[in-house]
């Protein structure tokens, strides 16, 4: 998780319920921030039919995230309490941004060779789309506070930790004409800087929620939602890696299965 986050979790700033849950789902925190494709982007030796295919199947997530925080708005009544007033301001303030971050998303993958129809409409295994439909699931008819779990602090802190390490190499940014460089890496710069600080703002919204004292069931949702969000954000890892036995899922030639 981002620095922010194991700063915070040193202090007094939450309960120890909330401090347990992050610890909790940090191994599988990790296996996400630490997966092998990222380290590929890192130094640059991802093959393009794989860099291709976790692009595509990944775009369906990003370009939903501002719909999650739609959802997540629809259940906060403005004047209902305090916490629900600062989630409110928060996901409305945050609505604009996502959008922004989805057409910098889409500059990237053009960028990399993906034309917008085939990002917009290309073919994705159910296993790279799972974590969309769980994400939608859950900030429809979950709780806030689980939602907010799922989203902001589960994917968004991970995507923050993978960011940092892929913009801190030199080498990733040669995948591309070094005219579009600045435009390639937007989107990984923002996510850099920017989701070190949304997870701990999620994190805040969800203790202020729930309390110092929330009823355990309420504990093991929000834990169960960031597990399934993480383990959902793997398993499309896995998936887009794996794309080398069967690139015509993607819709990808196999002559386009040369290492860039």
């Amino acid at each position: 998780m981002p620095a922010s986050v194991d700063a915070a979790l040193q202090t007094d700033r939450y309960a120890q319920w909330l401090k347990d849950i992050v610890h909790e789902t940090s191994d599988r925190a990790h296996a996400v921030a630490h997966h092998e494709a990222w380290y590929q982007f890192s130094d640059a030796s991802i093959p393009s039919h794989k860099h291709h295919a976790l692009l595509i199947g990944f775009w369906p997530l990003i370009e939903r995230f501002p719909q999650f925080l739609a959802l997540n708005l629809l259940k906060c009544v403005y004047g209902e309490d305090v916490a629900l007033n600062r989630a409110r301001g928060w996901l409305v303030k945050n609505l604009r941004i996502e959008q922004r971050h989805a057409e910098w998303y889409r500059d990237w993958a053009e960028c990399a060779g993906i034309s917008r129809e085939k990002l917009y409409r290309g073919d994705r295994p159910a296993a790279s789309t799972a974590i969309t439909d769980w994400c939608w699931h859950i900030c429809e008819s979950g709780g806030l506070a689980e939602g907010m779990a799922a989203t902001n602090f589960a994917i968004e802190g991970v995507t923050g930790d993978w960011c940092e390490m892929v913009w801190r190499s030199p080498h990733y940014r040669t995948f591309f004409p070094e005219n579009q460089q600045k435009k390639a890496m937007k989107w990984i710069q923002a996510h850099a800087a920017y989701d070190d600080l949304h997870p701990i703002e999620a994190l805040d919204i969800i203790y202020a929620l729930l309390g110092d004292n929330p009823d355990t069931k309420d504990i093991q949702k929000v834990k169960s939602a960031i597990l399934k969000s993480l383990d959902l954000y793997h398993l499309a890892l896995e998936t887009g890696m794996a794309v080398g036995y069967a690139p015509a899922a993607f819709g990808t030639d196999r002559a386009d299965s040369s290492t860039k």
